[in-house]
């Protein structure tokens, strides 16, 4: 597994992503939760994920939830409360591509304190 480098832990730890997951519930009907995870904790978040059931609570604060899709209200309130970004969402497909997440996002934050 890759690793983060130091000051990209640093950074990590303060830097935090939301996600759309999408899973089902134990009768088969579709679900999704918008959680609010910390960079640094993504690589844990979908080896979790990855291994069947789990509860994204204890990986980070679950800020909204539901059955099914998620409605046109609570899209457009992600999107103007925690500037969720619908259209340009990058599908995380496993433990190691989390890991590139979070050094994007750390540098990010990075260049933003420079300037």
């Amino acid at each position: 597994m890759t690793e983060l480098s130091r000051s990209e832990k640093i950074l990590a730890e303060k830097t935090v992503c939301v996600l759309l997951v999408r899973g089902e519930a134990p009768d088969g009907s579709p679900i999704y939760a918008y959680v609010g995870v910390r960079a640094d904790r993504l690589q844990e978040f979908m080896q979790a994920q990855q291994s069947g059931t789990f509860y994204p609570e204890e990986y980070g604060v679950v800020i909204e939830s539901g059955v099914g899709e998620p409605s046109a209200e609570v899209r457009l309130r992600m999107e103007r409360d925690y500037n969720f970004d619908h259209a340009g969402m990058l599908d995380i497909d496993d433990a190691d591509s989390a890991v590139g997440v979070a050094a994007t996002l750390s540098r990010k934050a990075n260049d933003k304190l420079d300037d």
